[in-house]
């Protein structure tokens, strides 16, 4: 039976604390069972074979040219799937130069001990056979070389993978996402359909998208991640709302706040409290300057999502952490928010004191 990692614990099973991977498992998950998956497969080193992104004037209309090999993975590869695992639906597909996100469905369980690693497996070996077929035939175990023919009654996919005598096209391993909740179905396919244009914003603005490491704020060493330049900006506020405001004084810094961003300034905050969030909510929704503190660190190859993306892609959101990333579950502490809304006090405070140096020089 499928679990989540909540379920899993109230059952009983031990659940070891996940390390960031980007090819990582569900323990608590049987992937023998049916079940909605969306697969990333990342080439071998990274290498752009499986097409080239074209960045016409207009991003929205950025889109992957497929090489020879992406053109072979669609029009054979993945038609295999469902030929050898008829349980198996291939519901959406997009190919990047470097890597191939999937979305699958399994319909029904699988058979005498069939999983979703086999399947993986499989398309990835074809995928590799493909390969090699077109840059030059692979020596069998004694070294002869010898075409292989990829007929209906000679799988392209098997359960072993990647031929021992032919380098694999992908890295070993792949990462999964289960469906569990509503709506993140949408999400995905929004995901995949928006993939290239995300790619050549990427390449457009390499600097905002840049995890930097040891980046000092006072006496904190921050990773950052967007527009560094938003620190050098003087007109900044503070978003921290305390406990013991009453509506009136929130409506009224709110107003304050929201004012600061209309005038181009940068509203700050680590966004723990609702009504943090609420204020940072409705500047994002403004297209305002934002940086954002964050508990959390970011991992290796690290990207933000979905209007984060944009607002980075912008140059009007700087993301800032002062701790290293995890991948725990766990509840922040009152330590924690208070040490978090002392580095944005900081962050204000460093270029009120800029703002009124300028203004006494002029």
């Amino acid at each position: 039976m499928s679990r989540t990692r909540e379920e899993a614990i109230k059952a009983g099973v031990k659940v070891e604390e996940t390390q960031h991977h980007m090819k990582r498992r569900k323990p608590w998950h049987n992937y023998h069972r049916k079940g909605t998956y969306m697969l990333t497969l990342v080439v071998d080193g990274r290498l752009p074979v499986l097409g080239r992104l074209a960045m016409p004037t207009q991003e929205m209309s950025a889109h992957v040219e497929l090489s020879a090999l992406g053109k072979t993975i669609i029009e054979e590869e993945v038609q295999k799937i469902p030929a050898f695992y008829k349980m198996v639906e291939v519901w959406k597909l997009c190919i990047m130069p470097d890597h191939i996100h999937m979305i699958v469905r399994v319909k029904e369980d699988m058979p005498d001990g069939k999983h979703l690693g086999q399947v993986v497996a499989g398309f990835k070996g074809g995928c590799s056979r493909a390969w090699w077929h077109m840059k030059r035939p692979c020596p069998d175990e004694q070294g002869v070389v010898a075409a292989v023919p990829s007929t209906s009654t000679t799988p392209a996919v098997s359960a072993a993978g990647e031929s021992a005598a032919c380098p694999p096209l992908f890295e070993s391993g792949y990462n999964d996402q289960i469906l569990l909740e509503d709506g993140q179905l949408d999400n995905w396919i929004h995901y995949l359909d928006d993939n290239p244009r995300r790619l050549a914003i990427k390449r457009q603005h390499p600097d905002y998208f840049t995890t930097m490491h040891y980046t000092d704020i006072a006496e904190w060493h921050c990773q950052i991640v967007g527009n560094s330049f938003l620190l050098d900006i003087p007109d900044m506020a503070a978003v921290i709302v305390h406990r013991a405001y009453s509506d009136e004084e929130y409506a009224d810094y709110k107003r304050k706040w929201l004012a600061c961003g209309e005038r181009g300034g940068v509203l700050v905050s680590a966004s723990i409290a609702t009504r943090e969030k609420e204020v940072m909510r409705e500047a994002m929704n403004r297209g305002y300057r934002l940086i954002w503190v964050r508990e959390n660190g970011f991992p290796t190859l690290y990207k933000p999502s979905g209007e984060s993306f944009d607002a980075c892609s912008d140059g009007r959101l700087l993301q800032v952490s002062p701790w290293q990333y995890h991948m725990q579950r766990r509840t922040i502490s009152r330590e924690q928010c208070l040490e978090l809304n002392r580095l944005v006090e900081t962050i204000t405070q460093q270029h009120q004191n800029k703002k009124a140096t300028k203004d006494l020089e002029e």
